[in-house]
């Protein structure tokens, strides 16, 4: 475990290094100091109250905190690995069949994005197809096939994956909506929502696990589990996921954020610059 954190901060320290000498954002230096100027003279509770008004970045919190919840459910999968099929190393198999689908998925976002007009037709048509693979996937879990189960989970993770690499964009349309409708700028406190969902997300899912864990009579270290126990890891590996994307499928449905900027736009004859 430590030598796999060192590379991953290694990989982590050259990918973000990259990104601070290469991105540079592209904000008029006057307009950048107003909005800086203007979201400082907003006190706490007074740009605590324009996000709870703001039901978009309640759907983001939300859309965090589920994607959160269910990594931390998916910490389970080494034990669903030696107690189901009997074969701890297939961890890795499966980590990387939900992995590089989600880092190629990543790169074919901004194009997809371009191609459909608009992040929410690219998220919702994924998550919508990303619903009927999770059901591939707990059909071939439930009959033991893993060539079916890693095949719908590499669809799945590629399905998933905009909504990955377009939610900041999605949190700057939102902070943008806060400001066009109360005219208020609090870019700043809105890009919150993506740690606030995290440490809720991922505290509950980790929690949660654990419980699950407990109360479907999991014994540590224990040769063979008991059948509910087996039953427990077969609906927090197989189930869970799926419950996860109908929900969030759901809201990502009522995520409408680009276009009620269009339609206050159009409605006080906003001109595109």
């Amino acid at each position: 475990w430590r030598n796999v954190s060192i590379n991953y901060a290694l990989i982590c320290l050259i990918v973000n290094t990259i990104s601070v000498f290469f991105v540079k954002e592209v904000v008029d230096e006057d307009e950048g100091a107003e909005k800086k100027e203007e979201e400082e003279k907003l006190t706490l509770l007074e740009s605590a109250k324009l996000l709870v008004k703001n039901k978009y970045y309640l759907m983001i919190v939300a859309v965090y905190i589920l994607t959160y919840i269910q990594t931390g459910i998916a910490g389970i999968g080494i034990y669903y690995m030696t107690y189901v099929f009997g074969n701890p190393a297939l961890l890795g198999t499966f980590s990387a069949a939900q992995m590089f689908p989600m880092i190629v998925g990543l790169a074919l976002t901004p194009a997809l994005v371009k191609k459909a007009g608009s992040m929410y037709k690219v998220n919702l048509t994924g998550y919508c197809i990303a619903f009927f693979m999770r059901i591939g996937f707990i059909i071939g879990g439930l009959i033991g096939s893993i060539p079916m189960m890693l095949t719908f989970s590499v669809i799945s993770g590629l399905c998933v994956s905009p909504v990955t690499g377009d939610l900041n964009a999605l949190i700057a349309a939102t902070s943008d909506y806060t400001y066009r409708t109360k005219g208020k700028r609090i870019d700043g406190t809105m890009f919150s929502c993506s740690s606030l969902g995290i440490k809720i997300g991922g505290g509950l899912g980790t929690a949660l696990a654990g419980m699950l864990l407990e109360a479907g009579g999991y014994v540590a270290n224990a040769p063979v589990q008991s059948a509910s126990c087996i039953n427990m890891l077969k609906f927090m590996y197989l189930g869970f996921p799926f419950i996860t994307v109908i929900i969030t499928a759901i809201i990502l449905s009522r995520l409408k954020v680009e276009k009620a900027n269009e339609d206050w736009d159009r409605e006080h004859a906003v001109e595109k610059a």
